[in-house]
């Protein structure tokens, strides 16, 4: 909406006329991109956002219609043409010059009058019948166009009823007034007309909403004034009947024109808006889609690059093995010659080693003869001490084992007297159990009885409630009774008072 250009480029200052409108509204915008989904979104709100405001600006020009109602003038009829086809097109008034009234109130006032306002929303061909801010004279309304009043409504004064009175002499049909039974028709056929004239013009312009994005200059000539302060009648001859009828016809149509022009335009921002989110469908769709192939392709490309890292570590820890196995053959070579020499050289020692070990082994053989002669005299020697040692020992072991038989006795004594201590022990944990029941036994006694007592004091204050609310209401029916006494002592004295008059 916002790329929408304007088609009157004669007048840039004003706004662009509603059929204008309405065709650049259907002509596609060359600035919209369809692979750019931002922008898509961008078009789709700035769609939506200027539905919104129209409606908004409908709804406020609808209910200021019904609000303020409209009733034709002498000389709207009598400039008015009877035929739908003679009436002017909306746009036939788009290059007038504003009211003289209009640019003298802007001159003299900064402030801008309600009409002004209202005219800027609603344009200058959208046949809406504005409020005035002041009464004019009928010349400067008839120079105007020559067909409307523009002295139309007082801006804060309420207008009593758009309706005339009727009349048996004025009538809105083609009938004249002498042919109708002079027995009271005429006036039933001018009210019935009046009525159904005025309904119809009602119903038919609640059911017209205005569209207000059909922005084109306002004539004036379309305006429908006020009745005037005498409430002079509006005419009395058949041909202002049809006149007044054509000018409504011609509003009618003119309403509803808008109105299918708003629809067109409202059908065509709907198609486009869902022809703009099935494109922006599409396109997730397809984000969606090349996001998961993207995805997988980066998968597999991060898992081949995975694999090649792998290889190359394993190259380069093959190469980093490698030479470290060539060096260290290298060192194991070295070594292993140096080991060689070495064993040579251990040899040789262990060679002379053996033949010094083998003079030594004689030696100590002989030397072994000698001690083991020896050892078997101490061995001998020593079982006879191990021989009187045990036989010491086991006396001792007698004495130990009659002290050790003591002790155990003394001990089954000590154990005995600890179960008499564990038996004495229970019997008291018993005893304390018994009396902590018979306690709490004695104290959920007392507990009942305390409830009972709370209880029973309920009692006596709900009968104590009930009592006084008894004497309250025998007080209340006392004083009742002491007043309606009372006014019929006061009867009786007014009856009393006028039968002895009448006596005396």
């Amino acid at each position: 909406m916002s790329n929408i250009p304007p088609s009157s480029p004669s007048n840039r200052n004003e706004r662009p006329s509603s059929r204008s409108s309405a065709r650049s509204i259907r002509a596609p915008s060359p600035a919209l991109s369809l692979d750019d989904p931002v922008s898509v979104r961008n078009q789709i709100s700035t769609l939506k956002h200027s539905i919104r405001h129209q409606q908004a600006q409908v709804t406020d020009l609808e209910s200021h219609i019904l609000r303020s109602p409209r009733v034709y003038s002498n000389s709207s009829m009598a400039s008015s043409s009877p035929s739908l086809a003679s009436s002017p097109p909306p746009s036939a008034y788009a290059m007038r010059s504003p009211t003289p009234s209009s640019s003298s109130s802007t001159s003299k006032i900064a402030k801008r009058t309600s009409y002004e306002v209202l005219q800027g929303i609603a344009g200058l061909d959208s046949n809406l019948p504005l409020p005035m801010a002041g009464r004019r004279d009928s010349n400067a309304s008839h120079s105007v166009n020559g067909s409307l009043d523009e002295s139309g409504i007082k801006e804060g004064v309420p207008i009593t009823s758009p309706r005339r009175t009727s009349s048996p002499t004025r009538t809105l049909s083609r009938i004249p007034v002498a042919s109708v039974d002079p027995s009271g028709n005429a006036r039933a056929l001018a009210e019935e007309g009046a009525s159904s004239s005025t309904s119809s013009s009602a119903n038919l312009l609640r059911s017209a909403p205005i569209d207000n994005s059909l922005t084109s200059p306002v004539s004036p000539s379309l305006q429908p004034p006020s009745p005037n302060a005498n409430n002079r009648r509006l005419s009395l001859t058949p041909g202002g009947t049809t006149k007044v009828l054509a000018d409504l016809q011609t509003g009618v149509t003119n309403a509803r024109n808008a109105l299918e022009n708003t629809k067109a335009q409202l059908r065509l921002s709907q198609r486009s808006v869902a022809s703009l989110t099935r494109q922006t469908e599409d396109l997730k769709e397809g984000r969606e889609r090349l996001r998961l192939e993207n995805e997988g392709l980066n998968n597999v490309v991060a898992r081949k690059e995975r694999l090649l890292q792998e290889v190359l570590e394993r190259a380069r820890k093959a190469e980093s093995e490698a030479t470290q196995l060539r060096a260290q053959l290298k060192t194991e070579t070295s070594t292993s010659k140096k080991s060689i020499r070495e064993m040579e050289s251990a040899l040789a020692e262990s060679t002379a080693l053996s033949q010094k070990s083998e003079r030594e082994y004689i030696t100590l053989r002989d030397s072994l003869k000698h001690l083991t002669e020896s050892w078997k005299a101490d061995t001998d020697r020593l079982h006879e001490e191990i021989k009187k040692k045990e036989e010491k020992w086991k006396g001792e072991a007698e004495v130990l084992g009659q002290k050790y038989r003591k002790l155990v006795d003394e001990v089954k004594e000590s154990r005995k007297g600890e179960q008499n201590v564990n038996r004495l022990r229970e019997e008291d944990k018993k005893k304390a159990e018994e009396i902590e029941e018979m306690w709490m036994q004695e104290i959920e006694k007392m507990k009942e009885r305390i409830e009972n007592c709370g209880k029973e004091s309920e009692g006596t204050a709900e009968t104590a409630r009930q009592l006084g609310a008894e004497l309250a209401r025998l007080r209340r029916l006392m004083q009742n009774v002491g007043k309606v006494m009372a006014g019929d002592e006061d009867d009786d004295d007014d009856d009393t008072g006028p039968l002895h008059m009448n006596h005396s």
